[in-house]
């Protein structure tokens, strides 16, 4: 009986050390190399560049509930003059989740601080999404600073009836 319990500890010792063996067999030479740097932030040496493709502002709506692109949701797009955000014009997003046109192209695109107006209380009305009433979140703001126009900004936006949130794509 005193070999069996000794015997276990030690075969769990060798099952643990051949996965650990494995494990680094599997993994690429480089990873124990890279391993030792302090990881930093992701960050491009500059702006985004597509050839052929000028600096703009464009916009991805996703809804995280349906888990589908937000076909038909409402964005009042404006820019803040004289400490108020004036209305420059409201979009409908496509069965893509995107604008037809980029929000801000060529001429149009100066730096600023700009916001979306996201509609979601009339989307999940129109979708005749079944939600609490009131609802939650009704108009959501996302505010932006555009700092440098030759740079090409993507906001890809993730909503449900209970969050949001956006990023900075390119």
């Amino acid at each position: 009986m005193p070999n069996q319990v000794v015997s276990r500890p030690a075969r769990r010792q060798f099952a643990l050390s051949g996965l650990a063996l494995g494990a680094a067999a599997l993994a690429p030479h480089g990873a124990l190399a890279q391993a030792a740097k302090p990881a930093g932030p992701a960050q491009a040496s500059g702006p985004i560049v597509l050839h052929g493709v000028s600096p703009r502002l464009t916009v991805h709506a996703l809804d995280t509930f349906h888990g589908a692109a937000a076909t038909g949701l409402r964005i009042d797009f404006s820019k803040l003059e004289g400490g108020q955000y004036k209305l420059l014009r409201s979009i409908v997003v496509n069965a893509n989740g995107r604008s037809d046109d980029p929000l801000l192209l060529g001429e149009t695109y100066q730096a600023g601080d700009y916001e979306l107006l996201l509609h979601v209380d009339d989307y999940f009305a129109g979708k005749q999404a079944r939600l609490p009433t009131p609802p939650f979140l009704t108009k959501l703001p996302v505010r932006i600073r555009v700092a440098n126009t030759a740079e090409r900004i993507h906001l890809p936006i993730q909503f449900g009836p209970w969050s949001y949130t956006y990023s900075r794509g390119s």
